[in-house]
């Protein structure tokens, strides 16, 4: 899209999409195989249009890759309403220039760019989010349905924190539902981990607003294994506590019973009085 903006090249929508689908001569689904012989499709929405284009193989080179973006576009024009503002003629003399261009580019380090540049969009969308969430003052009249535990951590598989994540969270939604812990808009709080905020904050999609995520950060994770189990416990328990804390900061939310909630569930679970840990059971 830059290419386009720097050639003011402009379309009547705000996002294309060019999908491609595969056959295989296995494929058993016959709706599937009517549905296939029939491509392309174009689908023309409100902000966006989609092209799906049929595939015999995938692409095994840029040319490959570019032969499809033509593709793509060609059918896009074929399809353009008389008062769409762009001209067909720049387009394709611009798509040809951009394939020149990046058969000269160094395409690893164009792809780390990109990345870099919707990462950051992307943060910055979440932090716009938070700022306008800390900005509202609705009431509180839903009750917790369902909270979660979350993580994106390198080379981290989905049993690392096993089993503590699940039963430590089950013991604080109860707890918070026994004392009636209320939330503006949603009903299922989320936890999601990362090593840095950045990072979990970059992976905290809300694409409904049903439910919210609650940040936290666990630096040293790659340490985790070598725990203690006690330690382990601890490590898990203070994760959900500082997500819970996080989403009640930013919501306004009754800061007394969470932390009346989470004393009594940590109290249980660590059991201090007496010097030991209850292990949780399943």
């Amino acid at each position: 899209m830059d290419k386009f903006q720097t050639e003011n090249i402009e379309f009547p929508y705000g996002e294309i999409e060019i999908c491609l689908a595969f056959s295989s001569s296995k494929e058993k689904n016959q709706v599937r195989k009517e549905w296939f012989a029939k491509l392309p499709h174009y689908y023309r929405g409100k902000t966006m249009v989609r092209v799906t284009l049929p595939m015999a193989e995938k692409e095994k080179n840029l040319t490959d890759v570019l032969e499809v973006i033509d593709k793509a576009f060609e059918i896009i024009i074929s399809k353009k309403k008389q008062d769409d503002g762009y001209d067909p003629q720049k387009l394709k003399a611009t798509l040809s220039q951009l394939g020149k261009e990046l058969q000269e580019t160094d395409l690893w380090k164009l792809n780390d760019k990109y990345e870099n540049i919707l990462r950051q969009e992307a943060i910055e969308k979440r932090l716009q989010e938070r700022a306008i969430r800390e900005q509202s003052d609705e009431e509180k009249k839903k009750f917790v349905y369902d909270l979660r535990f979350m993580y994106y951590l390198p080379n981290v598989d989905k049993f690392y924190f096993s089993p503590y994540e699940n039963r430590f969270r089950e013991r604080i939604l109860e707890k918070l539902r026994e004392k009636k812990f209320r939330l503006p808009n949603y009903t299922h709080l989320y936890i999601m981990i990362s090593d840095t905020f950045e990072n979990s904050l970059y992976h905290a999609i809300r694409a409904e607003n049903w439910f919210v995520y609650g940040i936290a950060v666990l630096e040293n994770f790659a340490d985790y294994p070598a725990k203690q189990e006690i330690e382990k416990q601890r490590i898990v328990f203070d994760l959900i506590k500082q997500g819970l804390n996080d989403i009640a900061k930013i919501d306004k939310l009754d800061a007394k019973i969470l932390k009346e909630a989470l004393d009594e569930v940590e109290q249980k679970i660590f059991n201090r009085k007496q010097g030991k840990t209850e292990l949780p059971n399943a």
